[in-house]
């Protein structure tokens, strides 16, 4: 399989127009990837989703309960000013797949999507994929579930290529990886299942900072981080989120300051300090513990 695989691209000129309008009530796809149908409910409402389709759901900021066979009852937090999620209930894995469109094939080696290497049933697959198996799995991709690649692309004149994602349910990953790779009847040969099961997601917790002036002045933060995630109305959540930026830039100068005598696994526990926000900041919805 070409794991990059290359498709061509049209050039025009776009216009790109930018709304400043805020998102207070999220749109979701609650996908059946199975061969039989299921039943979610949401709050007072169940939606019956049929063998390999979805119902789109548009769902308010703020707290909210799912119950499904598998997860059964839960509370989740739908958070303001996000991207959308796929739900997955019956917590099959998904998988993204990622692809070149480039105007030649000269182009196309510019770009160069991550590769690594997957398991679904103990089979390995490489190439730039990335599973996902959560109950909200956020909208990162170009092409929905049961949308094709697009065959080409259009692209602004200055552009000569990009990489565009899609995502993919298990069994029509599995389709398209071997009917790239002429490998038909590999995974169902070589796969050992097992039946999935919920487990509540675990509450993320941030790094501590061995220096005494560093952990004191990343408190704020800290509390920030604390109330955003369990914020459960779309002003507190927005309020918090404009809170951040501020908040850091006090917090930053320390951090610039000792960072030369702070050691690899301090310099370690600021990038993840970082990028939990990053990643808490980008979730539209996420699981009560």
């Amino acid at each position: 399989m070409n794991r990059c695989l290359c498709r061509f691209i049209s050039v025009f000129c776009v216009l790109l127009a930018m709304s400043g309008c805020t998102k207070r009530s999220i749109k979701f796809h609650i996908d059946n990837p199975t061969a039989q149908p299921i039943s979610v409910t949401i709050d007072d409402k169940t939606y019956e989703v049929a063998p390999q389709s979805e119902n789109k759901v548009t769902i308010k900021a703020g707290e909210h309960t799912l119950d499904s066979k598998l997860t059964g009852k839960i509370k989740f937090i739908v958070y303001a000013d996000s991207g959308g999620a796929l739900i997955n209930p019956t917590l099959n894995p998904y998988i993204i797949s990622r692809t070149v469109y480039a105007t030649n094939s000269t182009t196309a080696k510019s770009f160069m999507p991550l590769n690594q290497t997957i398991r679904i049933d103990g089979v390995p697959f490489q190439g730039p994929f990335e599973l996902r198996d959560e109950l909200f799995i956020e909208r990162t991709w170009n092409f929905d579930v049961h949308e094709d690649f697009a065959e080409t692309l259009r692209v602004s004149s200055e552009s000569k290529g990009n990489i565009q994602s899609k995502v993919f349910s298990k069994d029509a990953f599995v389709a398209y990886f071997e009917a790239h790779e002429k490998e038909r009847g590999r995974f169902e040969k070589l796969r050992k299942p097992v039946p999935p099961q919920w487990h509540a997601p675990a509450t993320a917790t941030l790094p501590h900072f061995a220096d005494a002036q560093i952990e004191s002045e990343s408190k704020p933060l800290r509390d920030l981080y604390d109330q955003y995630a369990h914020a459960i109305t779309a002003d507190e959540q927005l309020s918090l989120k404009k809170s951040y930026s501020p908040l850091f830039m006090k917090f930053f100068p320390v951090i610039t300051a000792k960072s030369s005598g702070m050691g690899r696994e301090e310099n370690e526990k600021y990038n993840a300090f970082v990028g939990a926000f990053n990643d808490l900041f980008s979730h539209s919805a996420r699981v009560e513990n």
